[in-house]
């Protein structure tokens, strides 16, 4: 919005503070989850149902005006009657004071939003450098201070306010650190000679063996460990996102106790655990059960603990892409690259992942399935007609296709990548995986006819269990109209094989 637009903002009285009667509310519904006052710059919340406990840190009057801070504040005690978690109302806090700077450097309060200014703020979020998703997180924080001025009674303009505008998302989906990149990072985690933190490990190896969020590893409990059956150990890990009002289902992983790999990680995670053990008289009642205490100070690691020693450990010891350019990985890629090994396995079906990643829907697992830009241009250099050249030597050899060849058709809107069993190249549809196997426009990889043969003998096998057991029926009509699927692959497979011969 122009100057002159600013100018032509009509003043109105506003008040310094929200309404008593609706102050008296909010003190009343405070009195619910601490003993502080509303006045009070910080409350120390309980969250009952959990047994959850936080600190919430407000502004201080020097910041903003008072209105503005109460406002927040109710927004907060809403938000918590409603089952929001501790870090969500801090997340929300902290937004607020970014969408308080902007009304600030405008000369300009809350009160007065109308729709020039909000238009004015969606088209600030729009010019500085941010992900959409964080530009929608300031939008919607101004939809939640908005509304809540509103129902106190010192907004009264909410009607011709847009606050349900959002802005999309980016149509590329976000992509697994390329193969070399994780590769090269296994090889320092998986090497007990380098000098790395138990704590950081474990952590590592939790988090690339499943799925997890690292906010549910760094939940794990001190007994998170247990023996359900001979050679066997397992691991509890909270797997739903928790609120005021849920308290996270604990799920088991079993792993082989003389596994090559689960073996490391089962001496590492007893050590682990011992250590923590042993730390527990030292810590704070609010670190206390948690398995993974830090390695150096007297509190558990955090996500950015984590991070940062990623990064650092990327960079001292020369962590590069394809490219010969540094590169670095988060907690969060592992959880994108586990999903897209899964995917590309074909062992674990795409539902299973679904739930054990506690996703909304089948496409937000999809979403996560897509490797590198590099790795998938390798993946179609491999699949495409390879041009055989007859030498001297009796055995016939095959052209390299180069797979930057292919990086242009990446870009392509026609090409998608279906993870684990081929291409398709209808740009109306998503990968789906199951039903893009019964596509007339899906081509099967010649690459994975090892994994069709296998994936129909194991289940073959699983059906046979079924049936002995008198399982559900349905299950093994899934599992033949699967089998039949990745027949005719095979079938396509051998036929596209006898025709190039």
């Amino acid at each position: 919005m122009s100057s002159a637009a600013l100018k032509e903002i009509k003043p109105i009285k506003i008040p310094d503070e929200i309404p008593y009667e609706e102050k008296q509310s909010c003190k009343k519904l405070l009195a619910l989850y601490t003993s502080d006052t509303f006045d009070n710059n910080s409350w120390d919340v309980v969250l009952a149902s959990s047994g959850k406990k936080g600190t919430l840190h407000f502004p201080n009057l020097n910041q903003y005006p008072l209105l503005e801070i109460e406002i927040l504040k109710a927004t907060i005690l809403s938000m918590l009657s409603a089952g929001a978690t501790l870090s969500t109302c801090s997340s929300r806090i902290h937004d607020s004071c970014f969408v308080f700077d902007y009304f600030e450097n405008k000369g300009l309060s809350i009160a007065q939003l109308n729709q020039e200014l909000f238009y004015n703020f969606y088209n600030y979020l729009g010019i500085i450098k941010l992900e959409n998703w964080h530009r929608n997180r300031y939008l919607q924080t101004l939809q939640a201070l908005a509304e809540t001025g509103e129902r106190l009674g010192v907004l009264n303009i909410l009607s011709i306010v847009p606050v349900g505008r959002r802005f999309k998302n980016s149509a590329s989906p976000k992509r697994a650190p390329e193969v070399q990149v994780i590769a090269q990072v296994d090889s320092l985690f998986f090497n007990l000679s380098n000098d790395i933190p138990l704590g950081y490990r474990v952590m590592y190896f939790t988090l690339r063996l499943r799925t997890h969020r690292i906010s549910e590893v760094i939940a794990m409990s001190l007994d998170c460990i247990s023996y359900p059956e001979e050679n066997v150990f397992a691991i509890s890990v909270p797997t739903a996102k928790e609120t005021a009002y849920h308290v996270p289902v604990f799920h088991q992983y079993s792993f082989l106790a003389d596994g090559v790999c689960e073996s490391i990680y089962y001496k590492l995670l007893i050590q682990q655990h011992d250590y923590a053990l042993s730390m527990q008289g030292q810590l704070k009642p609010q670190y206390q059960g948690y398995l993974f205490v830090h390695p150096k100070l007297q509190r558990i690691i955090t996500t950015n603990d984590f991070n940062s020693y990623l990064v650092k450990l990327c960079a001292d010891n020369n962590v590069v892409d394809s490219d010969g350019n540094a590169a670095k990985i988060t907690s969060h890629d592992l959880r994108h690259i586990n999903v897209c090994e899964r995917l590309q396995g074909n062992v674990i079906s795409a539902t299973e992942t679904m739930v054990e990643c506690n996703h909304s829907s089948m496409d937000q697992t999809l979403g996560y399935g897509y490797p590198s830009k590099k790795d998938e241009a390798k993946h179609l250099a491999k699949i495409t007609k390879q041009i055989p050249l007859f030498g001297e030597q009796k055995e016939v050899q095959c052209l390299q296709v180069p797979s930057f060849k292919y990086d242009r058709l990446l870009d392509e809107p026609t090409t998608r990548m279906i993870p684990g069993y081929g291409i398709c190249c209808n740009q109306t549809c998503k990968p789906q995986f199951e039903k893009c196997l019964a596509c007339e426009s899906f081509l099967p990889d010649p690459a994975y006819r090892d994994y069709f043969s296998a994936a129909i003998d194991l289940l073959l096998k699983r059906n046979q269990r079924i049936v002995q057991k008198h399982g559900d029926n349905t299950i093994v009509q899934h599992n033949e109209e699967l089998i039949r699927l990745y027949q005719v692959c095979i079938k396509t497979i051998d036929s596209e094989s006898i025709h190039r011969s």
